[in-house]
């Protein structure tokens, strides 16, 4: 699943693959061995300004995923790669409950769009 809309310390992007076990990178991204234990990658068009978000690796941060068809939802992502050169950034979820889970869920099977 790609292509949703987010927004990440105010800063609108697009999650490229979410997953709740792990993440592939479509597109030019050659090496999918580096990201192998990441939830969620995200960038903005083909290039994030990761030094404008001001997140580094190891800071946890609030992701909201922006629905069509839902409230947006609200997940907390520890940043496990920030890479300025390539303007990717990739992230495990934490702090996830119960309910959470089946939201993300549904989101990662399409259920919820």
């Amino acid at each position: 699943l790609s292509g949703l809309d987010a927004r990440l310390n105010g800063v609108r992007v697009t999650i490229n693959d979410i997953s709740p076990g792990g993440v592939g990178i479509s597109g030019e991204e050659a090496d999918l061995e580096e990201y192998a234990d990441m939830d969620v990658i995200v960038d903005e068009d083909e290039k994030l300004d990761v030094g404008a978000l001001g997140l580094i690796e190891g800071d946890v941060a609030s992701l909201e995923i922006l629905l069509k068809t839902a409230a947006p939802f609200t997940i907390d992502i520890e940043v496990r790669r920030a890479d300025k050169d390539r303007g990717k950034l990739g992230a495990r979820f934490v702090n996830i409950g119960n309910r959470d889970f089946n939201t993300l869920e549904k989101i990662v099977l399409g259920r919820l769009r």
